[in-house]
């Protein structure tokens, strides 16, 4: 006998069908209309249950699937999900997870209702792994479809540290990465038939994880695409939009890519750049205002021990110092943030780019280097 029918909730349709028999033969007392409600709640939820297996197989294992990995399977690829990486394990249970899909997309849950056909629930997949044993699954039934909350109280991927340090460039990204003890994710049960259904599906999966967010959160990831951004409270907007996919087109802030300090290509760069500076220096004091907004240049800033290097939009040149305004976001400095007017010295100059006359840019010497280090 094939194991889907080998699954089928017999004992609880036989109950009911005989309760139902004897209800339409002779009538029941009142503790056979008892025990009539009981078996029918029974047998829905094991109905429900035995449906699952067949959304369940596009499910991934413990670890789901790693950001940026390519030890995942077409399963994984083909899950619509969405999933926050946390700092800290989510309290998140029922109550809290029905509030939260109520006040996302104004559905009211009759908890009293034990017919109604929205609900959130708890529940046990059918085919649930050893290794997923801390995951809690939370099924949510709405109009638009079938979708669950999976919460996790363990990192998303095994060994997240190790897994971030020889994978992921970006230095903020990788440190989001590593920082992560726990993860929540919102999927389509469902199976998707077309582009719009599964559109449709990402555009509620991505409110229902909006409501969700909080300063725990540390990046999101989609298994279906294999991106992974950092978090940050500007994406709530194209997370609730109608496409929420649009926050992985770019990185939520500028990378932070690391280069050894005895790096030979980085070092000639930055020579050239100082060594051309009065090229930089000329072409600034015969610019006009307008085009001077266009001159920019990297320095390195530092903090104790931390340094990182950014860019400045240059306002004025006297002698060895240059003052501007920064336009990065910092990852690791607290002293200085984008749109801050910074003075540096010389001495710690990186890089710089001006536009030439034929609309092209002169300079930027070390970002071939950073690019060639970035897709490594």
């Amino acid at each position: 006998m094939p194991d889907r029918i080998k699954s089928f909730p017999f004992l609880a349709t036989i109950i009911l069908a005989g309760l139902l028999t004897r209800l339409f033969l002779s009538g029941l007392s009142v503790w056979g209309v008892v025990a009539l409600v009981v078996t029918s709640l029974w047998f829905a939820f094991e109905i429900v249950r035995w449906l699952l297996p067949l959304r369940q197989k596009r499910k991934p294992a413990s670890g789901r699937r790693s950001p940026g990995g390519n030890e995942g399977n077409a399963e994984s690829e083909s899950l619509i999900s969405l999933v926050f990486f946390l700092s800290e394990p989510s309290r998140a249970d029922e109550a809290s997870i029905r509030t939260c899909v109520s006040n996302a997309l104004g559905i009211r849950f009759p908890v009293d209702n034990p017919d109604s056909d929205t609900f959130v629930m708890p529940f046990s997949p059918p085919d649930l792994r050893h290794h997923e044993a801390h995951i809690r699954h939370f099924m949510v039934r709405i109009p638009e479809g079938l979708f669950a909350v999976l919460v996790s109280d363990k990192p998303y991927i095994e060994n997240p540290a190790e897994f971030a340090r020889g994978s992921i460039r970006d230095k903020r990204l990788r440190t989001a990465v590593e920082r992560h003890v726990a993860w929540v994710s919102v999927d389509l049960m469902d199976a998707e038939d077309d582009t719009e259904t599964r559109l449709s599906a990402y555009r509620i999966i991505g409110r229902i994880l909006a409501s969700m967010a909080g300063p725990d959160c540390l990046a999101i990831y989609c298994p279906e695409l294999q991106r992974c951004n950092e978090f940050d409270p500007g994406l709530i907007e194209t997370l609730c939009g109608e496409d929420p996919l649009h926050l992985f087109d770019e990185p939520t802030f500028e990378p932070v890519i690391e280069i050894s300090d005895n790096h030979p290509r980085m070092a000639d760069a930055v020579r050239e750049a100082v060594d051309r500076w009065p090229e930089f220096v000329e072409a600034f004091s015969t610019s006009s205002s307008i085009e001077r907004e266009r001159f920019i240049v990297k320095a390195e800033f530092r903090e104790g021990r931390k340094s990182e290097f950014m860019w400045v939009s240059v306002r004025d040149i006297l002698g060895d110092t240059v003052s501007g305004t920064l336009m990065n976001d910092p990852h690791e400095l607290l002293e200085v943030h984008r749109g801050a007017e910074v003075t540096f010295t010389l001495d710690r100059l990186n890089d710089w780019i001006y536009p030439g006359d034929d609309g092209s840019h002169i300079g930027g010497f070390t970002l071939d280097v950073l690019a060639d280090e970035g897709d490594n």
